[in-house]
């Protein structure tokens, strides 16, 4: 909020636009000390007994009339003498926004950052100048502004339409009074960064509005119905390229808008292969090979959280011992026992990464006895036939039973 009162700085010139003089603090200001009605203390009293000023300041209400320091009602010449009313104001965020209501007599110009909002009064038509200083007159000032440092200047200036000429400020008064507010627009997304299709809620405040239209990209999610300055707005996140997008909030009859960044984040994808031989023997080491990439970006031991277990055919598990090769190979191996078991072997691969969902991979391998042993039980029948074969052939010898034929 911002009235008119003894803390202005009034200067010759506007100091938005290059030098400036300045000539003291601006100082209260009344035509009687009983008008207008609230006429401050200390104030200095003119000595107009005419009447005028009769604006009704209730919308702001701590507001006073003020003109330049160091004149009173025997000040001449009062007639086309012009001050400038300036002020700084430190406005951070996107857009600010801003209105000022005044009233004059004679003439009163609104400038901000040097440039011209608009203006009341006249110091050659006495019907304008009259009017300006019975009604309040408000200019948006918000097109103006800008997010950091800003110059809010009002140009004061008397005209002619007293006792003349010269006249004294007696004869011929002047002042100003004015008074508005500079609002930040505020506008809050959470979360901040996420994938396509990620639920978004969207928070405003300081926003003098009804309604505002919500956008991505300037591309139209919804309208929102604002309850004193604030609302809340959610939609889940477009088909956008990862990387910084606008989420606004605006009017378009006002012009009033609020800004805030949302990150875009690509849908990261992990992914892992499990590789190792088809037929191991006891005895043999199986030596397994895993690659993991995010997104096709091979990852590794900072990133990266990998977990193998071979389960055994009894049943049994055996966490494997990893070591990262490069590129996303990570390199394990495992020992077959000399004494099996035989049969399938599983290994079953966990890769995390955080902020991404985890992903696992599974391979097997065969333990097949040695050719020896599994040839064994053959083996051994046909020991045993060749041995009963020779034992009977043994017997057959003795009784004769060749050698008769041979003779």
């Amino acid at each position: 909020m911002f009235v008119s009162d003894t803390s202005w700085q009034v200067y010759n010139a506007d100091p938005a636009l290059g030098a400036a003089t300045s000539l003291g603090l601006a100082q209260f200001v009344c035509l009687t000390s009983s008008i207008p009605s609230t006429c401050p203390a200390g104030a200095t009293i003119y000595g107009h007994s005419a009447g005028g000023w009769t604006s009704d300041l209730s919308s702001i209400p701590a507001a006073h009339w003020i003109w330049a320091p160091n004149i009173n009602g025997t000040t001449t010449p009062a007639e086309f003498n012009q001050f400038f009313f300036s002020k700084t104001f430190q406005l951070n965020g996107t857009q600010p926004i801003g209105f000022i209501s005044i009233s004059a007599d004679d003439f009163a110009e609104v400038r901000v950052n040097g440039h011209v909002v608009g203006s009341i009064g006249s110091i050659s038509d006495y019907l304008t100048a009259t009017q300006a200083q019975a009604f309040l007159t408000t200019f948006n000032l918000t097109p103006f502004l800008t997010a950091g440092t800003n110059i809010l200047t009002v140009r004061a200036e008397n005209g002619p339409f007293g006792i003349c000429c010269p006249s004294n400020y007696a004869g011929n008064p002047a002042g100003v009074v004015f008074g508005g507010f500079f609002v930040v627009p505020s506008l809050e997304v959470n979360p901040s960064r996420g994938a396509i299709g990620t639920k978004v809620s969207v928070h405003g405040s300081g926003i003098p509005s009804s309604q505002v239209e919500v956008t991505f990209d300037d591309a139209f999610l919804g309208i929102a119905n604002l309850t004193n300055g604030t609302f809340t707005f959610t939609f889940n996140v477009p088909e956008a390229q990862p990387g910084l997008h606008l989420v606004k909030a605006s009017d378009p009859f006002s012009r009033i808008l609020a800004v805030a960044n949302f990150t875009v984040t690509r849908i990261d994808t992990l992914a892992i292969n499990v590789d190792v031989g088809t037929l191991y023997f006891p005895g043999d080491t199986a030596t397994i090979y895993t690659l993991a990439t995010l997104s096709g970006t091979p990852l590794n031991t900072t990133t990266l959280r990998l977990q193998l277990t071979l389960t055994r055919p009894d049943g049994s598990n055996v966490t494997l011992t990893t070591a990262f090769v490069g590129a996303g190979m990570f390199r394990s191996a495992y020992t077959v026992p000399t004494t099996g078991p035989i049969g399938t072997y599983a290994v079953v691969a966990k890769a995390h990464v955080a902020d991404v969902q985890d992903a696992s991979a599974l391979t097997t391998f065969e333990v097949k006895p040695t050719w020896l042993s599994s040839q064994a039980p053959a083996l051994t029948t046909t020991a045993v036939a060749l041995t009963g074969a020779l034992a009977v052939g043994a017997v057959v010898w003795k009784r004769g039973i060749f050698r008769s034929r041979l003779d």
